[in-house]
This record gives C-alpha cells, sequence and structure tokens, in this order.
C-alpha cells in the first residue's frame, strides 16, 4: 500500500482545483493537532531550521490514525463551505485508504466505552468546537490513549450537532470548563 504524507493531501487539494481555504485548513489543522507549533507558512518562510522540520512533519508517512484524524477535522472545519461538494470525493478516498490500513492492523478501541480506562480530565476555555476537539485529542494523547483521540475525532467531526459533539467528547474526557469571572468595578454602580 502506497505512503500518505501531508503532501499528498496538500497536492490533492491542488489538483482538484479548491481555493486556498481548503489549504489553510489543512495548515489549520496542523497546528490544531500539534503536528507543528506554528503555522506552516510562518515555518517555511522562517529559518532554515524550521523549513527542515516543515518538511520532516509534511514528508512523513502517516498511519491511518493520522491520517484520519487529519482528513475527519478537514471535513469539519469545511463542511459549509461551498465547495465541500467538490472536497468530499478527496475526503472518501483518504477515509478509504484509512479503512484499508486498518484492516492490517485491527484493535479494539472501545476501552474508555467499557469503563476500562479512566478519562483524563480537559479543561475547556473555548466555545469552538473546532478547537475544542484539538485540545480533547492532545489531552488524551498526553494520556497515552492515542488510539480512543483518533475514535474521538472521528465520531465528533461527524456530528453537525454541537450538544450531540460535546456529549461525545464527555464520554471521553472529563470535561472542567472555564468561565469567565465578570468583574465589576465599584463605580458602575454608583
Amino acid at each position: 500500500m502506497k505512503k500518505i504524507t501531508i503532501e499528498d493531501i496538500r497536492k490533492s487539494l491542488y489538483d482538484a482545483n479548491l481555493d486556498t481555504e481548503y489549504r489553510e485548513a489543512l495548515a489549520n489543522v496542523m497546528l490544531q493537532l500539534g503536528y507543528v507549533d506554528d503555522s506552516p507558512l510562518n515555518l517555511y518562510f522562517g529559518s532554515k531550521e524550521s523549513r527542515k522540520k516543515l518538511e520532516e512533519v509534511e514528508t512523513k508517512s502517516l498511519t491511518a490514525d493520522e491520517l484520519s484524524e487529519i482528513i475527519h477535522m478537514m471535513m469539519y472545519k469545511m463542511r459549509d463551505d461551498f465547495q465541500y461538494v467538490a472536497f468530499k470525493p478527496i475526503a472518501m478516498k483518504y477515509i478509504e485508504i484509512v479503512d484499508e490500513m486498518r484492516k492490517e492492523n485491527t484493535i479494539d478501541l472501545k476501552n474508555i466505552e467499557n469503563n476500562k480506562i479512566k478519562k483524563p480530565q480537559c479543561k475547556i476555555d473555548t466555545p469552538i468546537m473546532f478547537e475544542i476537539i484539538g485540545e480533547v485529542s492532545k489531552i488524551l494523547k498526553q494520556n497515552n490513549m492515542n488510539k480512543e483521540a483518533i475514535q474521538m475525532i472521528e465520531k465528533a467531526t461527524l456530528s453537525y450537532d454541537y450538544d450531540e459533539a460535546f456529549n461525545i467528547i464527555k464520554n471521553y474526557v472529563e470535561v472542567i470548563e472555564e468561565k469567565e469571572e465578570i468583574k465589576y468595578e465599584e463605580d458602575e454602580f454608583e
């Protein structure tokens, strides 16, 4: 089976003549999921070392799980875009590749649902679901729950309902919501 890279995904976006927003979405996903620590554009135009680091990330063969999380996050990010109809066949092609790759490595992903693993805590400080999914993925990976992170992304990004997606996330982590405290000046009420 041919190895897939981020560079291959970007080339698919170019070949389909999709707008720049799709390449920006890919860059945003790379940043959100922690593949890079700065925007790919900044890395590309940065130092020689940052360009080399970016090239390593973009040309590294992706695992089935990495490919899945990238494509699902892009699908979620772009689902309301007018060119999504042109993007969806590309996404489905990569999801089929993920399925083929996984057939080789069948693993049970139901540990959390069967309560075999304790849920890590995750502080949510944004109302933006895309960012919440990315943060929960990072927390799960930090707790050596990579397979669970992928499964959460696959389920949450397929939901078109915010509350449903949030409930899916709560199956994987204990959510700690950060609420902004409103501080009033004493002078405001005098």
